[in-house]
């Protein structure tokens, strides 16, 4: 029973630390002012960042993959751009938050200081055939499937979070398949993960 109760108060510590340290390695943003179309903005946290500017119509304008652990001050001019809306987007391993830029007839130009959406990503973790699923912030029910490069279904479920995480795990038959993918579906976000069993 002892052993028991240690084994639960490891288990509880390792997830909250996990949790905590992963609050930690997400990128934040911090919008500055606009002056003559040139975007002013800060990024604390930027290791394996990739931003980029878009719009509706034109696609990908900017890309830039960001690899500092400290804090990047970056300006984009947008003097080039035309009337409409864009979108300043930041995405790493475990997020992904985008920026509504609007241009109007007059060349004046502003930025939402907050993001449009903030989406968490799932973070797995990954021991021979055993893999955890772990999902953060997450406000509606999320649809989670396991198929293999055959799509031959062999999980799938509709999940709600509890305390806004989801944690599940699999155990991927290695006979079965050498080669899974997770689907992790939420709000019209599609994730999907290719797990390689050896």
């Amino acid at each position: 029973m002892t052993t028991l109760l240690k084994s639960g108060f490891l288990a509880g510590f390792l997830l909250i630390s996990s949790s905590l340290m992963s609050k930690d390695k997400d990128f934040s943003i911090s919008v500055g002012n606009v002056t003559a179309k040139t975007l002013n903005f800060e990024i604390a946290n930027a290791k394996n960042v990739s931003l980029f500017v878009y719009n509706d119509i034109d696609g990908e304008l900017f890309s830039e993959k960001l690899d500092a652990e400290n804090l990047v001050i970056k300006s984009y001019n947008l003097q080039d751009l035309a009337s409409g809306t864009y979108y300043l987007v930041a995405e790493s391993d475990t997020k992904v938050e985008k920026y509504r830029i609007s241009i109007n007839n007059l060349n004046g130009m502003e930025v939402e200081k907050a993001p449009v959406s903030s989406v968490s990503k799932p973070e797995y973790s990954i021991s021979g055939n055993m893999v955890q699923l772990h999902l953060t912030d997450v406000k509606n029910p999320v649809n989670v499937s396991v198929y293999d490069f055959a799509n031959n279904l062999f999980y799938t479920a509709n999940k709600n979070a509890e305390d806004g995480e989801l944690n599940m795990t699999f155990d991927l038959d290695p006979k079965t398949s050498s080669n899974y993918i997770i689907r992790v579906e939420e709000n019209g976000n599609v994730f999907n993960k290719i797990i390689p069993l050896k």
